[in-house]
């Protein structure tokens, strides 16, 4: 890790010092109120043979960030609402509405021949709620020439992919995108595979060290995901704009997991029993979202947001004992799940002078959550029901927001303060809780942009975040992975953050790539973690106060730039360390999600003169920690997660493509201390040693245009 680090910023010095040349000239953008605007047109992309827009955006420096996950941040924690969404992509100068698909996913629908250019965008962009160190994308889409002229044309893929175990399961994708004038579609269909096998070893040792026994776990969970996806847009003259959006998704489930246990005591080695946990029912979620821009005269634009999603998990699950000749059912749980959320947000920006903009609106949302989790136990052919507390329960809340800020742009400053107010009403009813709160936070804000060149810029953050309740949190859940009932806390309360952010982004001369580097600092209250709910018992609550700090280095670099070879490479290295007071112990220690590092890196060569390109994903996390009343566990992830790919030209526009997963074979490994009583007493039962496999895949794919 050091040394690859030291290499790739060595490489970044000699790439700073290449001969310096022209930024290209951005044409008229379709984002009149952002930062730096850098251009890449279609020239630039035809030597590539690239289907859709996705894969132009792998081409350029900057972008794996984009269009990638992002890491697990304290300040990039999930947020309420619309406004603080981490898309950074937008669609001919439009964001994505959508809050249960990722916008990315749209531009593996979008074919490259549709795409005009593509905008990479420095500082801060109205249109869409970026951090403050985010780069934002524009794909501008060609408009068509109007009446009998527009252009549309489809993209698809089909192949499938093979597990070790010898599951193999189809994939394939097909879309297709016209425009015309000011109206444009975007429609597509996809199958993926979610192929999840796994081994699963457990080594238990009591406190002198001494193995007492060990477990071993099969687990089987084929799946197929199905969606499909849709967006109209109308672009009317005068330039208002509406578009309107679709997306829907199904995954059924038909899992099987199977665990042998032995017992090891005196040297000899018992066989115990076999259990088989076989889970069967579907998640599925769709969305119908809107978005509208009202133009009010040259000054002042309005801007409307709709979104309505509903998700549902059903899910029946038997457990047999198979350690005999046919196995016998004694116990089962059934959890039926539907999520509702409806969301509007009004907003009005003013351009008050050249260098001055208002922003102000507000928001209303409406969630519910309905989940009923049933457990039970076969006992002589009978069906005996186990009641947990907080299993059945209905949960609704009500929030409103308002928002305002105003933007100065003295020179090469850009500074935007600003503050937000919200307001909610959370209920939940149900046999075993009845509570209803109200809650009301104000969230001042202020970020500072300076630009002392047009290569490079300086931001600062300070802001009052309040972070996403999960309403499963409040409810009753079921751990498969530990055989574990959580029981969920009516009492649980969103944590407040004061986040503070400092960092640079640096372009290379001769748009010969990018280095960002930032730090931050978070002051969190009410953090949320695991805490004691009843005698014996935890579920998810808030510790307290806390801290969490880091800093993270991404690099972007395009090789031919400097006149090597046609390979775009990239990555980011994050490093961080949290402290909170732990809920059974009272000592401190680390914030359980946040790992103590994250490293990525990429990879993309082509050799476009005999039509192929190959490249590599790398992803490893440090560790982390989790802490419950009796135990408490330390996990990390070995060797990382490698990804291989390689495409070849075929000719007619088509391209093969051969992949793997998990190249490395990684493997998660968790430490688990059990006490006795509880972690307070410090007296330890027993430690285990999971190490947890899952297994490589291949898969290939027959990708084209029509």
């Amino acid at each position: 890790m050091r040394r690859t680090t030291v290499c790739l910023l060595a490489l970044a010095g000699g790439l700073a010092a290449a001969e310096a040349g022209a930024q290209p000239s951005p044409s008229p953008a379709a984002i009149p109120s952002a930062g730096n605007i850098t251009i890449y047109d279609e020239k630039f992309f035809s030597q590539y043979g690239v289907v859709t827009a996705r894969d132009l955006l792998e081409r350029i420096p900057g972008m794996t960030a984009v269009i990638g996950a992002s890491f697990a941040t304290a300040d990039q924690a999930q947020r309420r609402g619309l406004r603080s969404d981490t898309d950074q992509i937008l669609i001919n100068g439009k964001r994505s509405t959508s809050k249960e698909s990722d916008v990315s996913d749209y531009l593996s629908r979008i074919p490259a021949n549709q795409v005009l250019r593509v905008e990479v965008i420095s500082g801060n962009v109205k249109e869409i709620d970026a951090s403050v160190s985010g780069r934002v994308v524009n794909v501008v889409l060609k408009s068509g020439a109007g009446g009998a002229g527009g252009t549309g044309s489809g993209a698809f893929a089909m192949g499938g992919f093979v597990s070790p175990t010898g599951a193999t399961s189809p994939s394939g994708d097909v879309s297709y995108n016209y425009t015309n004038g000011g109206f444009g579609f975007t429609a597509g269909f996809e199958t993926r595979s979610r192929i999840q096998p796994a081994q699963v070893y457990d080594t238990i040792r009591n406190p002198a060290g001494v193995q007492i026994g060990r477990r071993y776990e099969n687990r089987e969970r084929n799946r197929n995901e199905y969606s499909v996806r849709g967006r109209v847009s109308y672009a009317f003259d005068g330039g208002t704009a509406l578009q309107l959006a679709g997306y829907g998704n199904r995954v059924p489930y038909d899992d099987a997991d199977t665990a042998d246990i032995f017992v090891i005591a005196g040297g000899r080695e018992t066989y115990v029993s076999a259990v088989q946990d076989q889970t069967n029912g579907h998640e599925q979620r769709y969305e119908v979202s809107s978005d509208v821009t009202v133009p009010l005269g040259e000054s002042i634009k309005v801007l409307g947001l709709g979104v309505y999603s509903e998700g549902e998990i059903k899910t029946d699950s038997e457990i047999f004992d198979v350690i005999g000749r046919s196995p016998v059912q004694f116990a089962g749980d059934a959890r039926d799940e539907v999520k509702t959320q409806k969301i509007a947000r009004l907003t009005i920006q003013a351009e008050l002078t050249p260098k001055q903009q208002l922003e102000f609106g507000a928001e209303g949302a409406k969630t519910q959550l309905d989940k009923d989790l049933d457990f039970f136990n076969l006992i002589g052919g009978t069906r005996i029901d186990t009641p947990v507390f907080n299993s059945d329960t209905v949960i609704n809340e009500d929030r409103a927001d308002v928002f305002v800020s105003y933007t100065w742009k003295p020179g090469s400053l850009e500074i935007e303060p600003g503050v937000g107010a919200e307001f909610s009403k959370l209920r939940q009813a149900g046999p075993d809780a009845n509570v209803s709160r109200t809650f009301s936070f104000v969230k001042p804000s202020l970020n500072i942009w300076f630009s002392p060149a047009p290569s490079t810029r300086w931001f600062l953050s300070a802001q009052r975040d309040v972070g996403q309740l999960t309403f499963e949190d409040f409810a009753a859940s079921f751990i498969r992975e530990d055989n574990e009932v959580v029981a969920g806390n009516p009492n649980l309360v969103p944590e407040k953050t004061w986040a503070f952010e400092l960092g640079t982004e640096h372009r290379l001369p001769r748009d010969a790539g990018v280095l960002n580097a930032r730090g931050f600092y978070k002051r969190i209250s009410d953090v949320n973690d695991e805490v004691p709910i009843g005698i014996g018992a935890s579920g998810p609550g808030n510790l307290g106060r806390g801290t969490a700090y880091g800093a993270q280095l991404e690099w972007s670099f395009k090789l031919a730039r400097m006149n090597l070879f046609d390979a775009t490479t990239g990555g980011s290295l994050l490093v961080q360390d949290s402290s909170v007071g732990d809920a059974f112990t009272g000592s401190k220690r680390r914030i359980g999600r946040l790992p103590e590092y994250e490293f990525k890196i990429d990879y993309k060569h082509d050799i476009t003169a005999w039509g192929f390109s190959y490249g590599f994903e790398i992803n490893k996390s440090g560790a982390s920690v989790e802490s419950d009343f009796g135990r408490f566990d330390r996990r990390v992830v070995k060797r990382g997660d490698i990804r291989v790919n390689y495409e070849k030209r075929l000719g007619w526009g088509l391209i093969w493509r051969m992949f793997a997963g998990n190249a490395a074979q990684q493997f998660t490994l968790r430490d688990r201390t059990v006490f006795a009583v509880s972690q307070s007493d410090g007296v330890v039962r027993q430690t285990e040693r999971r190490i947890e496999r899952t297994k490589f895949f291949i898969g290939f794919r027959l990708r084209g245009n029509y």
